[in-house]
């Protein structure tokens, strides 16, 4: 490697909190070496002095193994897309899944650098702002990300995804904190970004705008207004577990095809903290992983993490409030646009912002809120000012137990939209969505409802306020830590010996046994249908302990929850295979949507079908074309839980509150759809040229770099628990999926012994196509394959495949 003189250093450590603004202080450079070892598959282990040295080592490291990626997450936050990537093209935003158009989005971000909000936030004095171990770990994961840069140079980048690109540049402190800011964001206005930064009146009339936006919210058929975000997650404390060891299972599911959403490192300053899981690429911080006594991950919630307000105008940039008019703030801005022929186009455009937020014209990809000269929408998102979290990532290296774990989330409340599954090394497990949700109660959020708001808080939970009245507001708690957000006396969180887990339902059956009940509504529902693949882990769960599946004994073992994860059960399959047998048996022939199909081959390779997903099993596929049709619709209830529209579905029973895990069960083989399903699926595959017992081996797949990797795991909402939500292609199957496992791990606590945590990130380390960590865990994963990490020192050392020494002067690798 290059050496990097200390006069270089010292020109970017200057660099990287050039921009920090008064009143921070920052250290100013490295204390002493600092030692990144990788082990199997490129995992580092990161090794410092101090906090900047942790941000240092994280830096250099991550930026070596996926700049591109990084810097395009940084481009986006600065709000510059257009003027690198053009304004029409549109992107993937990260873990939420929703695409967004690149014009759209640099106003959005434009919006937020204009307001100074990042700036004021990490400003801000602790707790409510970042600590000094936040601001010393972002100053040093600047300074190793430029360091890696200017020894490397743009122009000798190995991933050719960015070789020599403009917009790979050094970066600032304001860079890290701008990209921390949209974690803290996903699940509310950034969901909205092209509703925002694309918000605009329109200059005639509507006067049938809110009885269309009415009758569009009760068709919103599967509407996600938290995008592609979801995990499952267990707790197993010691009387659920085989031997009294307790086990953490965390299955996150983000963006699939993305690769480097989720980057794998462990912490360690010696005698001080040891921390180790996964991060989000480009920033420095566990968000899943372990300590040495607490292991945690982490499930979206089903909570709200927005409120509209339905705004009753005075003009186009003027609203009423209690009777008063107050006119909007305007934020005139300006994008520059990269032109066909290489030039810059500067384009102008003026966004709009009420006292309860931005005006919005799409909330969570519905364009139904038309800002008319006589109503428009604002939207409210209580973690528009939410840096604290922060704290909470590096605070977790001191928690020592999970009550300790619920102590820190009540006392900063900064998890924006995620629940807590947690277990401590004495075997307490421990579920929470202590989370940052607006203060509506149910009484407020009717009583205030606006005509929107009164339609859609009944049927989807969301409260949509009344923009006219100051009263309507969010309330204010007075153990909340901050105005305006619940206060953790009203938000729901369980301890249990045996176990808790969560799979994006709200919080009501986090344990069968100890239903969680009495919460406001916009928090989730209670008391109604859960998703199959909640209801399939709960049943998952309960065989085990009661010995039913095929593993011996009762409880669980660290090993059989691995195996357990990826075991790829179809649960629809198990309701539904053998009524579905007996009605192809008995029909011989089915009237499809397009005429009679002889079905009679079909018949025996459901019939044989070992109802699991799997590789090499013939009848998956079959089936899983056969009941798509067949699962009905759905209307969300909070960020992720779904309510299934009656009338639309095949099944024979429905949902009962007091069999909520076997309900709704059973296919209704009378009805015309169900035979109709059966031949369209059959004539599909024969049309296709595809075998009726052809394996998911050929036809669900992945491709890295020119190879392809057969994965796996079935469809979210066909009852599969490891998922792999993917589009069907008659000409290619199921290539290449969206969303579905990205990084699992199960942590143990066996006594005196180390953490042991096993992982697997199914998009692997890089997303480099050089890059020896491009898709070795992809390979590991197709065939089922789990990664031991090592946690503590020694063990770390023992199995290093590569050491590389950064200090002030220069970078040494050895292999």
């Amino acid at each position: 490697m290059h050496s990097l003189k200390p006069c270089l250093l010292a020109t970017l450590v200057a660099l990287a909190i050039s921009a920090c603004g008064g009143g921070r202080s920052t250290p100013t450079g490295l204390t002493g070496e600092v030692t990144v070892t990788r082990t199997a598959a490129g995992v580092p282990h990161i090794e410092a002095a101090d906090w900047f040295g942790l941000g240092y080592g994280y830096g250099y490291v991550a930026a070596r193994d996926a700049i591109c990626r990084i810097a395009e997450f940084y481009v986006t936050a600065a709000g510059e897309r257009s003027r690198h990537f053009g304004a029409d093209n549109s992107f993937a935003f990260p873990a939420n899944g929703f695409t967004y158009n690149n014009l759209n989005s640099d106003f959005f971000f434009q919006l937020i650098r204009a307001q100074g909000t990042v700036e004021q936030l990490a400003s801000e004095a602790p707790p409510l702002g970042p600590g000094p171990q936040v601001h010393a770990l972002f100053a040093g994961h600047v300074a190793g990300y430029n360091r890696y840069l200017e020894q490397t140079g743009v122009d000798q980048l190995s991933d050719p995804n960015c070789r020599g690109a403009a917009w790979v540049r050094p970066i600032s402190i304001d860079d890290v904190f701008r990209m921390a800011y949209t974690l803290a964001i996903f699940a509310g206005s950034a969901a909205s970004v092209d509703g925002i930064g694309g918000a605009a009146p329109l200059l005639e009339p509507n006067p049938t705008a809110i009885p269309e936006l009415i009758a569009a919210l009760s068709q919103a058929d599967n509407w996600h207004p938290g995008g592609h975000m979801a995990s499952n997650a267990v707790a197993i404390g010691h009387q659920a577990s085989a031997d009294g060891t307790s086990i953490l299972m965390g299955n996150p599911h983000q963006t699939f095809n993305d690769s480097g959403i989720f980057y794998q490192a462990s912490f360690r300053i010696p005698g001080q903290l040891e921390l180790s899981g996964t991060t989000f690429l480009g920033l420095p911080f566990v968000v899943i992983g372990t300590n040495r006594d607490v292991a945690w991950s982490h499930t979206t919630s089903s909570a709200f993490r927005f409120t509209p307000y339905q705004m009753l105008l005075a003009g186009p940039y003027s609203y009423l409030i209690d009777g008063q008019v107050e006119d909007m703030q305007a934020w005139p801005l300006s994008v520059d646009v990269l032109q066909d022929d290489g030039s810059l186009q500067r384009i102008q455009r003026t966004l709009y912002t009420t006292r309860f937020g931005p005006m919005v014209t799409n909330i969570a990809g519905l364009p139904l809120f038309a800002w008319t000269p006589a109503v428009g929408f604002a939207l409210g998102d209580p973690n528009a000012h939410n840096m604290r979290y922060l704290n909470h990532f590096v605070q977790l290296a001191e928690v020592r137990s999970v009550r300790e774990f619920e102590t820190l989330l009540d006392s900063l409340q900064g998890i924006p939209w995620a629940n807590t599954i947690a277990v401590d090394r004495s075997g307490e497990a421990f579920y929470a969505d202590i989370t940052v949700v607006p203060n509506v109660d149910d009484s407020k959020a009717m009583s205030c409802g606006s005509a929107v708001g009164l339609a859609a808080f009944p049927l989807l939970g969301l409260p949509v306020l009344d923009g006219s009245r100051s009263a309507c507001a969010w309330d204010d708690d007075a153990d909340a830590a901050v105005p305006g957000i619940f206060g953790p006396a009203k938000l729901p969180r369980l301890f249990r010996n045996d176990y808790v887990s969560n799979s994006n339902d709200s919080y009501w059956l986090s344990h069968p046994q100890q239903a969680l009940t009495g919460f406001a509504r916009i928090l989730g529902e209670e008391g109604t249908e859960r998703r199959l693949r909640t209801r399939l882990g709960l049943s998952m769960i309960e065989d085990r302990l009661a010995g039913r599946d095929a593993y011996p004994g009762r409880g669980f073992t660290h090993d059989i929850m691995q195996d357990w994860l990826f075991g790829s059960r179809q649960y629809v399959g198990e309701m539904w295979r053998d009524d579905l047998v007996s009605l192809c048996n008995s029909l011989g022939v089915a009237l499809g949507s397009s005429g009679p199909v002889d079905i009679s081959a079909a018949c025996p390779v459901l019939e044989a079908w070992d109802l699991t997903t799997n590789l090499d099993s013939p009848g998956a596929l079959l089936f899983r074309r056969i009941i798509g049709p067949l699962l009905g619709q759905t209307l969300p209830s909070g960020t992720t839980t779904q309510t299934r529209l009656p009338g639309t579905h095949a099944f024979l029973v429905p949902f009962s509150p007091e069999q909520p895990i076997d309900t709704p069960r059973g296919l209704n083989t009378l009805l015309p759809s169900v035979q109709a399903a059966l031949a369209d699926a059959v004539a599909e595959l024969n049309a296709a040229g595809i075998a009726l017992d052809a394996t998911l081996r050929d036809y669900q797949y992945i491709e890295r770099a020119g190879v392809r990797y057969p994965l796996h795991g079935g469809i979210d909402r066909m009852g599969s628990y490891s998922i792999l939500n993917i589009e069907w292609d008659a000409q290619n199957g199921y290539a290449n999926p969206y969303h579905g496992n990205t990084y699992s791990q199960v942590v143990s606590f066996a006594a005196g012994q180390c953490p042991r945590l096993s992982t697997i990130t199914t998009y692997a380390q890089s997303p480099d196509p050089s890059s020896p960590y491009h898709a070795d865990q992809t390979a590991m994963y197709a065939n089922k394959q789990w990664l031991e990490v090592p946690f503590c020192r020694d063990d770390i050392r023992a199995q290093a495949i590569e050491v590389i020494h950064l200090d002030g002067a220069e970078a040494n690798a050895t292999q």
